[in-house]
């Protein structure tokens, strides 16, 4: 019996200081120590920006204890910056609030009455003044029609790893969608979208031919809306 009263008492002491060391545990003041980036992508918001918007979170909660964080809501704020596509935040053992954060990526950048970027689904987003991303320009205003046209030949543009490094400008003019190549001033017309992949590898075998030779620098359009062919213009 004796045994048995030791054993609940110790039982008893367990949970209640369980329950007070979580209880002291969650009265700890928050501190924003852990901020984490997503690898592989650009920082378009400074880290003070970050602290002041989680500065202003706990700010606005009813105290700056863990028991009264609310991560919903600290992750919808940060998720409402122009940069960030999505940030996950989370409490740590010593008190610390964590957060990991992904920035946006962009994938052109416009140049035309307004400058900003487009991501891979077509979504503007303001330039960065923390950080510039070394992507292909468009020049122009792009109709909502022409930006959905960008986007899809820059999708198989960056699966193609020539073409990738190849075209640094895009713009739109009357004979359609057309690429600025790397070092050299001719353009090269697309058109449209339609049978890119088969446009691509004209251009390909047009540019491994002609690449070496001294006429290349002559020309000043590159057209490939023509099928199954390459014409050239000075």
């Amino acid at each position: 019996m004796r045994k048995s009263l030791v054993a609940v008492s110790l039982l008893v002491l367990i949970i209640v200081l369980g329950v007070v060391m979580h209880y002291r545990n969650m009265q700890r003041p928050v501190r924003l120590d852990h901020i984490v980036w997503q690898e592989n992508r650009p920082r378009l918001i400074a880290q003070d920006s970050v602290n002041k918007l989680l500065t202003l979170v706990l700010r606005d909660s009813l105290n700056a204890f863990k028991s009264g964080l609310n991560l919903r809501n600290i992750e919808a704020t940060l998720n409402r910056n122009d940069w960030v596509e999505q940030a996950q935040s989370y409490t740590l053992i010593d008190g610390s609030l964590g957060v990991k954060i992904t920035t946006k990526l962009p994938i052109v950048r416009i140049e035309g009455d307004s400058h900003y970027y487009l991501d891979k689904e077509g979504i503007p987003f303001p330039l960065s003044p923390f950080q510039s991303v070394s992507v292909p320009f468009f020049y122009g205003n792009p109709t909502a029609e022409q930006a959905k046209s960008l986007i899809s030949v820059m999708h198989d543009i960056q699966q193609d790893p020539f073409m990738d490094t190849h075209i640094v400008a895009y713009q739109w003019t009357a004979d359609g969608l057309t690429m600025e190549p790397r070092n050299h001033d001719y353009a090269i017309v697309v058109g449209n979208e339609k049978q890119l992949r088969q446009k691509l590898d004209k251009y390909k075998v047009f540019y491994a031919t002609m690449r070496d030779s001294v006429l290349i620098d002559t020309y000043k359009k590159i057209n490939l809306s023509f099928h199954g062919q390459v014409v050239c213009s000075k």
